[in-house]
């Protein structure tokens, strides 16, 4: 094996605690991205459910029309 120097080694080290933190980094946003996607599908699922219900209520108010 190749002997390295102090030099190199402090490279490597800085290199392999950069990678970490840039890992780090890539799972924090890689979370947060589907919390934001999961609480845009929920709040898009309420919505229709609310146009849903409103549509149902306006029927349910109409009316009856009588059939002679």
């Amino acid at each position: 094996m190749k002997r390295r120097t102090a030099r190199q080694l402090v490279r490597l080290l800085s290199d392999i605690r950069h990678a970490s933190h840039c890992s780090t980094l890539r799972a924090a946003a890689t979370n947060r991205t589907m919390a934001l996607a999961s609480a845009e599908r929920q709040a898009d699922s309420a919505e229709s459910d609310e146009s849903t219900d409103a549509t149902r209520e306006a029927h349910d108010n109409k009316p009856a029309q009588s059939e002679s």
